[in-house]
């Protein structure tokens, strides 16, 4: 679970909607404030995370994807992360 608290809502609870996969190195996981519904990504690095903004467009796209489509689109998404 991230021990940082959410950028748009620091004392909302983070919801877990999906595993990202590993990707350039990092682990990502796409979370949802419960408070207002924003979609952030928690990266893994090291043994250290931070939140990621992502799109609600791309978190819809996120949680829509098949199980072997997920890398793919990771390594599109996280291109900068490398």
């Amino acid at each position: 679970m991230p021990d940082a608290p959410l950028p748009c809502c620091p004392d909302g609870t983070a919801v877990h909607e999906r595993d990202l996969d590993h990707v350039h190195g990092f682990d990502f996981d796409l979370f949802a404030c419960e408070r207002c519904g924003s979609p952030w990504i928690w990266a893994w690095y090291a043994g250290r995370g931070g939140w990621e903004p992502v799109t609600p467009a791309d978190a819809e796209r996120m949680r829509a994807l098949a199980p072997e489509e997920v890398r793919g689109f990771m390594r599109t998404w996280a291109r900068d992360f490398d």
